[in-house]
């Protein structure tokens, strides 16, 4: 992704400054300017052009409403933007998953049946939803780094596809399948660990 031009981050330092003190002309500009960006990343995601276009005119209408959540000493204006747009943008693929399995046309909840998991990772969420085993599933993720965690999540709890999750985190789709059965592994060791942990207690 290219970086803002000679003076722009300078530019939209000032713009946010303006968005908080409630100066529409503000966000006109910085729509002109990055609209384009955001559009083009949740069509890639999204895959659907009116959704995609629903969702930049929300993100940049979150920017406007919360323009006092911007810290500029924590990242750059367009940098900040590109994270409400990636958040965003999952959360409408997750409302999605959910509206398919309401259907009845989703798959397992877990993407093992469909094809989401990689089989050669074996099968370490089977009996998830047990009550018994929730604490262990919770303790073992938070083993995890936060990368694997949340590629896991993701894919298992989000029901997204390994493209749906390389898309949403703007990574190679290898990285994306890497994470998840390396996150997979030491989620199955873990839950193991805390099961012979329990039958010695």
């Amino acid at each position: 992704m290219p970086g803002p031009a000679p003076g722009e981050a300078d530019s939209d330092l000032v713009l946010m400054a303006a968005l908080v003190k409630r100066r529409p002309e503000a966000l006109a500009t910085l729509y002109d300017r990055h609209a384009g960006l955001v559009m083009a990343f949740c069509l890639r995601v999204l895959r659907d052009h009116a959704e995609a276009e629903q969702l930049t005119l929300d993100v940049f209408h979150e920017l406007w409403e919360r323009a006092d959540r911007f810290n500029p000493q924590r990242s750059q204006p367009r940098t900040y933007l590109m994270t409400v747009c990636r958040s965003r943008a999952i959360d409408r693929l997750r409302r999605r998953r959910s509206s398919q399995e309401a259907r009845g046309t989703g798959g397992d909840g877990f993407g093992v049946l469909d094809g989401r998991a990689d089989p050669s990772a074996g099968e370490p969420l089977d009996g998830l939803l047990q009550d018994e085993q929730r604490a262990r599933i919770d303790a073992a993720l938070g083993a995890l780094s936060e990368p694997e965690r949340r590629a896991v999540e993701l894919s298992f709890f989000d029901d997204l596809s390994h493209r749906e999750i390389a898309d949403a985190l703007g990574l190679p789709l290898g990285t994306v399948k890497t994470r998840i059965r390396r996150g997979l592994l030491k989620l199955r060791d873990g839950v193991l660990r805390r099961e012979r942990g329990g039958e010695q207690r």
